[in-house]
């Protein structure tokens, strides 16, 4: 008897150890926030069928949705899918309208820090990260997918100790990936002091201005250049 109540004891106490990160790991929002933008991503297909042939395809959250690809690289067949406050839970609920859809031969993606910001734990959001790069690997075996490191912010640095640490688990996985690709895109934001580099932010301080994303751009533009081995 006593020593099923000492184990019926230390299943409760382990259970409320681990209560905290229970919790958090509940809290995906609802995805169907975003129902009206991918209506309207299959309005702008149906007046402009995007052109499948080397398509690159940039998806993710707001730092993605602000970005004039096309003016950036007019070169190059791209295709802007973001949608502003993506969690990667959102990416994978809406996978089908974004992936398979569209077929890209390499996926530019910037998502993982609103999740953070909200309060998951990095385990949870690597986990969903891992999940959606595991569909791409088995959906879409020619596609290539290069991961843009979550960023540093003014308005967000609070958070940077926990977006490293995503990024460093990102980059681990990287290595033994052939077809990921992880980008550490801090330094054109962040100087070695742990200064800001200035004159790239929107009044926000969240958010690049065009010259912020300049500098993206000149970092980004080698992973473009589909004929080049990475």
């Amino acid at each position: 008897m006593d020593q099923i109540l000492t184990i019926l004891t230390s299943t409760i106490l382990l259970l409320f150890a681990n209560l905290p990160r229970l919790i958090a790991e509940l809290k995906n929002p609802d995805p169907a926030r975003f129902n009206q933008p991918f209506k309207e991503f299959s309005k702008q297909d149906q007046v402009k069928e995007p052109n499948q042939d080397q398509l690159i395809l940039f998806t993710g959250s707001s730092s993605i949705r602000f970005w004039g690809i096309e003016k950036s690289f007019p070169e190059k067949n791209l295709l802007n899918r973001g949608f502003g406050g993506a969690h990667i839970s959102d990416v994978l609920y809406f996978y089908d309208q974004l992936f398979p859809k569209y077929r890209p031969v390499r996926i530019i993606f910037y998502c993982g820090e609103n999740d953070l910001w909200s309060g998951k734990p990095v385990d949870q959001v690597k986990g969903n990260f891992s999940a959606l790069w595991l569909k791409i690997k088995e959906d879409l075996p020619k596609s290539d997918l290069v991961y843009l490191s979550c960023k540093p912010s003014p308005k967000r640095i609070s958070k940077w100790n926990s977006y490293q640490s995503l990024n460093l688990k990102i980059k681990k996985l990287s290595r033994s990936e052939e077809r990921l690709h992880f980008v550490d895109i801090s330094k054109t934001l962040l100087k070695p002091d742990m200064t800001f580099h200035k004159g790239l932010w929107r009044p926000d301080n969240l958010h690049l201005n065009a010259a912020g994303y300049t500098k993206w751009s000149r970092v980004v533009h080698p992973w473009l250049n589909l004929g080049n081995k990475l």
